[in-house]
């Protein structure tokens, strides 16, 4: 009886427990994606927890963001100013999720 209730609960939410689109990126002040002109870059995705750590590294590893955001309804939307011609990563929770190249 439990090996039912069990399959049946897995039936039922896993529907909800959707993953994350994946973040995307968008270059404010020109270039292509993931090669933008340095300047503010917009990144989104939705099916986030109600809270998310991120965490913007430059090629040396110095963390240029390193905070808690939180999302709207699982959509999570925020901007950085990468100004400097370097190459940025973006963490999620501890989990790489992108390069950016700034030109």
């Amino acid at each position: 009886m439990h090996k039912y209730l069990f399959v049946a609960f897995l039936a039922v939410a896993a529907p909800l427990c959707g993953d994350p689109s994946g973040i995307t990126g968008a270059c404010k002040n020109g270039g292509d994606y993931p090669h933008c002109v340095g300047g503010e870059i917009v990144f989104s995705g939705t099916g986030y927890a109600a809270q998310v750590h991120i965490t913007v590294t430059n090629s040396s590893g110095q963390a240029i963001d390193d905070g808690d955001y939180k999302t709207k309804s699982g959509s999570l939307s925020f901007t950085e100013n990468l100004s400097f011609a370097d190459t940025y990563t973006v963490s999620l929770d501890s989990k790489s999720a992108l390069v950016v190249k700034a030109n």
